[in-house]
């Protein structure tokens, strides 16, 4: 039997919107051209903290950060 925690009314209306303003979201990102969607990681990259590891440490973190998204985004500014 499944235990499900009860919300209260405030915080299942905050929930509902966290999930639409989610799925807003990802329907905006999904529909940019490949040059919107480069140029907005870039914005959003330059807006968040650096992660913890620098570049080089075997470290999931420092590898999606300094490796996997910067690869991503030439390639993507490549396609524009």
């Amino acid at each position: 039997m499944m235990n499900f925690i009860r919300l209260t009314p405030e915080a299942h209306a905050r929930a509902v919107e966290t999930r639409r303003w989610q799925e807003e979201k990802v329907a905006q990102f999904a529909s940019m051209t490949n040059e919107s969607l480069a140029a907005n990681a870039k914005f959003y990259a330059r807006q968040m903290e650096p992660v913890r590891f620098a570049p080089g440490e075997p470290i999931y973190d420092a590898t999606m950060w300094h490796v996997i998204l910067p690869e991503l985004i030439r390639r993507l500014d490549n396609k524009a």
